[in-house]
């Protein structure tokens, strides 16, 4: 059960394929020549996982979603190892995305996108979506005090989430 507070935040994303790691792609603050500003996606959950959906959208309507399964917050002796000697942390969890008949795998949108952000209620390209759920492995970089990148890997793919200063 996903329960955390709602969030904005400024993410930037990567994608892992076919043995590659792809750029860092900045997916948030989209500036007006008037000054306003807007997020593009928001946040929804906590350290232990949290779902990415549009903005002017409801949580429910996530487009990925990852969540690690018996999360326990280690304690600071831990996490000052882990960023000492500069091992990630790692669990086991879950990941949730969609697809369509044009892009029938996590590879294919990837390939195409470099981010899974298919969201079956705008209709994406035309197709019926379908969800999704893999077995995944969540890598945690080392920290100081809050975790802020994610490396999710799933279905022969990665996706890697950044935030900096944003705290669940």
């Amino acid at each position: 059960m996903l329960i955390a507070n709602a969030i904005k935040a400024q993410i930037k994303t990567s994608s892992w394929h076919d043995g590659y790691w792809g750029e860092w792609k900045s997916h948030t603050i989209w500036k007006y020549s008037d000054g306003r500003r807007w997020n593009e996606y928001q946040l929804y959950g906590g350290y232990s996982g949290f779902c990415i959906y549009e903005r002017h959208a409801h949580p429910s309507d996530y487009f990925f979603r990852f969540q690690i399964d018996s999360y326990i917050i280690p304690d600071k002796k831990t996490i000052k190892e882990h960023y000492k000697s500069n091992k990630w942390f790692e669990y086991s969890g879950t990941a949730e995305y969609y697809v369509t008949e044009n892009y029938p795998t996590i590879a294919a949108i990837l390939k195409a996108y470099d981010f899974p952000h298919f969201n079956c209620n705008s209709g994406y390209d035309g197709n019926p979506c379908v969800k999704r759920t893999a077995n995944a492995t969540i890598k945690i970089q080392p920290y100081r005090k809050h975790p802020e990148c994610y490396n999710i890997y799933f279905d022969d793919v990665a996706v890697a989430i950044s935030f900096d200063g944003v705290y669940f």
